[in-house]
């Protein structure tokens, strides 16, 4: 029993990092939150740009675009990010937009451009992928 109990302890931590990992909490705190099921897919094995329009799609995404390129309707790229999970923005010198992405786990990535001005929203993602961000981080979620 008592060789049960620091092992026991040891897959309740290891289960809470991996969640907390996953973690950004519930409704419009500034956190997303996804359960550990919720974050499984695996890279996807090519390198390809994914275009955002293809986000737009009830279909659930068969594995997570790392370390690949996020073009966006204007032509501006953004490189995400080598791991899995979190968000960005960036801006570009030749454009009046900010782009925006964050990542919904296995529900896929949104992505967003909006002006400085926070007018002009435009965004692109799985349905529930977008209402979670707009849970979690309100509507203007890409906005600067």
């Amino acid at each position: 029993m008592v060789l049960r109990i620091p092992v026991l302890c040891g897959l309740l931590v290891a289960s809470s990092l991996s969640i907390t990992a996953c973690s950004q909490n519930g409704t419009r705190d500034g956190y997303l939150t996804l359960a550990a099921n919720e974050s499984t897919l695996s890279a996807c094995p090519t390198a390809a740009p994914v275009a955002v329009e293809a986000l737009d799609t009830d279909q659930l995404p068969t594995c997570d675009p790392v370390g690949q390129v996020l073009v966006f309707p204007d032509g501006e790229q953004v490189q995400l990010p080598e791991q899995q999970g979190g968000g960005g923005s960036s801006s570009s010198s030749t454009s009046e937009y900010l782009y925006a992405y964050e990542s919904v786990g296995n529900w896929g990535l949104v992505a967003a451009c909006v002006k400085a001005d926070c007018s002009g929203l435009q965004e692109w993602g799985n349905p529930e992928a977008l209402r979670r961000v707009h849970e979690a981080f309100g509507h203007d979620w890409a906005c600067p």
